[in-house]
Formats: C-alpha cells, structure tokens, sequence
C-alpha cells in the first residue's frame, strides 16, 4: 500500500460578479478576511453587513479576472512593480 503526503489546500482570494444597490461590480474576499466590493467605475468600497439586502450574486469571476482585482486593490501595475523589496537574497 502507498503512503500520500498530505498537502494543505491553497487559499486563493474569491470573487463573484454582483450588483450592490444597483451598482454592478465584484465582491472579493481577501487573505485577511476583509470583503470588498469592486464597481465597474473603478471604485472600491468595503463590504458592510448592512449592504447583504440589496447583494445579488451572479457568478464566480474566474482566476485571471481575481488576480487583476487584486492588482487594482493593491495600487496597480506600475505602484506593484515600484514597491517591490529590491535588495539581494
């Protein structure tokens, strides 16, 4: 009989296409617990359990469409690039 090694599963941050109060966009969960709603205008409001009545969820967005939220929710491109630790390993 083969032994397995027993990896832990990856973590990786979630998101649903949805509407907020009329308002479509995303919802994304973040490492840290802390949900945003994303609007296609580009703004970025934290999510309040106030908001729950007027959130209909669509559809889960897919990784590439994750990962460039994230990279909006983290400055950009160009502030990811410029801000990365520079010194030698």
């Amino acid at each position: 009989m083969a032994t397995l090694t027993e990896s832990s599963p990856v973590r990786k941050p979630k998101a649903f296409y949805c509407t907020v109060y009329d308002a479509h966009g995303v919802l994304a969960k973040l490492d840290d617990g802390v949900i945003y709603f994303v609007g296609d205008d580009g703004s970025i409001t934290e999510y309040e359990p106030e908001m729950a009545p007027w959130v209909t969820i669509l559809g889960e967005v897919g990784l590439v469409d994750t990962q460039q939220i994230m990279d909006r929710l983290h400055g950009g491109y160009a502030t990811i690039a410029c801000t990365r630790r520079q010194e030698a390993a």
